[in-house]
């Protein structure tokens, strides 16, 4: 049985409705990011394409399909339901990060619940959260860095210690983690284990990844955001203001400067920001 996230309000009705629009048997209305279980009804005397797909739960109720996401076909690796307060919509992640709304859809539910972990709740924040991974992984689609990591090999402030520790923890997640240091730390947070199986972090595309590795691909990039303290950076945006002038801009400037260590693709960062701004 899939599990079902809310992508905007829905209706939970007690019956099947045959014709649309149809107030009765409405028994309450979920809001966007409630999670449940659901299979998919299957028959006939429902509304005619493309009002006629339909869910139910497990207690017997129905919703419509055009206003859920399936976000997990394994109930085994089911997330939680995201905390109210940090949600986004899909617009947002979709124009701040540049990349396609199906891949923005995708990693929806798990970008969702990493900034609700780490408290990425403003518009400051998350503009700022999704300008960064979405140049650091081109759109949501890289999970995986492209280089093979054997320039990583022997890296001591790395923790590289072992042959084959470069290529092993080359970068992967929306914010690059790299080194065998930063995979034990994650793998002692999550309670997951990266040092066995470090493409649990991002497996090569988001074509490649399963719903594990999108969720430690998203919550990885919250956890180096955290560890560095960028809330506290970002805190200082106006985002009424343009992000490539005064303060706003040096503020801008350190951030990139913490995830990257220098300013490679400032520019692009900044076009994300300016192309999500306006949906905050």
């Amino acid at each position: 049985m899939p599990q079902l996230m809310v992508n905007k309000k829905l209706n939970k009705r007690s019956e099947l409705p045959k014709t649309l629009p149809d107030a009765n048997h409405i028994v309450d209305t979920l809001q966007r990011g409630h999670t449940f279980f659901g299979t998919e009804v299957k028959g006939a005397n429902l509304p005619p394409p493309p009002l006629d797909k339909w869910f139910q739960d497990a207690k017997g109720f129905f919703y419509w399909g055009g206003g859920l996401i399936v976000i997990n076909d394994d109930a085994s690796a089911a997330i939680p339901a995201p905390a109210a307060g940090s949600s986004l919509s899909l617009h947002q992640i979709k124009n701040a990060t540049g990349g396609m709304a199906v891949n923005a859809e995708k990693f929806m539910p798990f970008i969702i619940n990493t900034c609700t972990k780490y408290n990425i709740n403003t518009p400051a924040r998350q503009l700022c959260f999704l300008a960064q991974v979405g140049h650091e992984s081109m759109g949501l689609f890289y999970t995986e860095e492209l280089a093979s990591g054997k320039a990583y090999e022997g890296k001591i402030k790395l923790s590289n210690t072992q042959p084959g520790d470069g290529i092993r923890f080359k970068g992967r997640g929306l914010i690059q983690i790299t080194g065998r240091f930063n995979y034990t730390t994650l793998s002692n947070a999550f309670g997951a284990d990266f040092i066995n199986n470090p493409q649990l972090l991002g497996g090569k595309n988001i074509t490649k990844c399963t719903p594990e590795q999108l969720k430690y691909s998203a919550l990885s990039a919250g956890w180096f955001w955290d560890k560095e303290k960028l809330n506290t950076i970002a805190d200082k945006i106006n985002i009424q203001e343009p992000v490539d002038a005064g303060a706003n801009h040096i503020h801008f400037k350190e951030i990139t400067h913490r995830i990257n260590g220098g300013y490679n693709g400032l520019d692009d960062r900044i076009h994300r920001y300016k192309a999500g701004v306006k949906f905050f």
